[in-house]
């Protein structure tokens, strides 16, 4: 290209007669576009900085929701109504194949909306019939009065009935006159029956009853005596109360072989808590006593005293309380037990001098909020192992918590520690 340049006064011309930038336009230009790049590369720089930390604050965000989900969770419960149990791993997904059907009468009947529900089989309740006919019985024809014959009974359907009988039983015993001339006594009565309180006003179902209605179905005194009184029964509750205590005595026996059985236990839960007491030690005894549990494998036992020393958890688990250590197996053989407990200091300090004892910690009772209870913690602590456990004592290890909890480290998997696996 050929361009005409004229030059004059210092001015550049091209050729169409434009002024032409000069070195000091160019010098600028240049100046402002590395400026321009060095504001985008702190722009990028404060861009990255702000995602990474949005992408902090979602993490935080999922996490404060999961904790929210378990705290909702412990705080609310699950619904029954959301907690049906899921159709089976071979079943139909869709359609006719099993969904929506009953699995608790296994008779393969719809269940759901639009589908009436199956009763139960209580066939195994005694059978009582009940014949139903007309007033003054049989019936006649309107027109002429000719009876009718009876044609047999019909089953129109079967009903519960709930009777409750509270009635007062005489004891008539069998007396008998001698007719011969032997040398025997004269006259005999039959043995009367059997009485669990020798001059109890309550027979021994009714005693059985009693015990029933009071300790399994949990029923209060009051409830029991209110009960009694709409079957015509005024009884009153220091009468009820002292059967419960001279029966409660014939029960030793039982109380004593439950607890040897769960004494010889491989793993026991223990807790304790306060319990309040109306007359302890004929009323000079302190009125807030302890009540104790230890939970075996197929036992449980209660035990009431009015101290929280270790005494008590050396008693029932067996450990001598002089030396600390366990006491021997029946064959002389060494003894191995697991407590799962909380961190009270009792269960530690057994934890420490009994060779045999192996403590295993709670982990909701785990001190200083260490680890949140609930779905998402024990799904995690399976997936991740005796690492996880590991990894959060190590990182609490400079608290108070964490040294206990360093201190203890094989109670996270008592099996491994004990040397065999859980008997059955």
């Amino acid at each position: 290209m050929l361009c005409c340049v004229a030059v004059g006064a210092g001015v550049v011309l091209d050729a169409e007669g434009a002024e032409a930038p000069s070195g000091n336009g160019l010098a600028a230009a240049l100046e402002e576009n590395a400026r321009l790049r060095a504001e985008n590369a702190e722009l990028r720089v404060a861009l990255a900085q702000v995602l990474a930390r949005d992408a902090e604050r979602d993490a935080e965000l999922e996490k404060l929701r999961a904790d929210f989900a378990v705290l909702q969770r412990m705080l609310f419960g699950r619904s029954s109504e959301r907690s049906r149990p899921e159709p089976p791993a071979g079943g139909d997904a869709a359609g006719d194949g099993g969904q929506g059907r009953d699995r608790g009468s296994g008779t393969g009947k719809k269940r759901g909306p639009g589908a009436r529900a199956g009763r139960r089989d209580y066939s195994h309740l005694p059978r009582f019939e009940m014949f139903w006919d007309f007033p003054g019985g049989g019936y006649c024809c309107p027109e002429c009065g000719e009876p009718f014959t009876p044609l047999g009974d019909h089953v129109s359907g079967e009903q519960l009935d709930w009777q409750v009988i509270v009635r007062l039983v005489a004891h008539c015993r069998r007396r008998y006159k001698r007719e011969c001339s032997c040398r025997v006594p004269g006259t005999v009565m039959a043995p009367g029956p059997p009485k669990a309180i020798g001059k109890g006003l309550f027979s021994n179902g009714f005693i059985a009853m009693l015990f029933t209605e009071r300790y399994v179905a949990g029923r209060s005194m009051n409830s029991l005596v209110k009960g009694l009184a709409r079957q015509g029964a005024d009884v009153s509750p220091a009468t009820l109360a002292g059967t419960c205590a001279q029966a409660g005595a014939l029960l030793v026996p039982l109380a004593e072989a439950v607890t040897a059985r769960s004494r010889d236990s491989w793993h026991l839960h223990a807790d304790e808590t306060t319990w309040r007491v109306f007359a302890p030690r004929d009323g000079d005894g302190p009125a807030k006593w302890w009540l104790w549990v230890f939970i075996g494998p197929d036992t449980v036992c209660f035990v009431m005293d009015p101290t929280r020393s270790g005494a008590v958890l050396a008693r029932h688990a067996g450990i001598d309380e002089k030396t600390g250590q366990l006491t021997g197996h029946e064959d002389g053989g060494p003894r191995r037990l697991v407590i799962s407990s909380d961190f009270y200091a009792v269960y530690q300090s057994a934890g420490k001098k009994a060779d045999g004892l192996v403590n295993l910690y709670c982990w909701a009772h785990y001190p200083e909020g260490g680890i949140m209870p609930g779905t998402a913690a024990k799904a995690q602590s399976a997936a991740d192992g005796p690492a996880a456990d590991c990894g959060i004592i190590r990182a609490r290890r400079g608290t108070r918590g964490g040294r206990r909890a360093a201190g203890s480290a094989r109670a996270s998997r008592p099996e491994e520690w004990c040397g065999r696996a859980p008997a059955a």
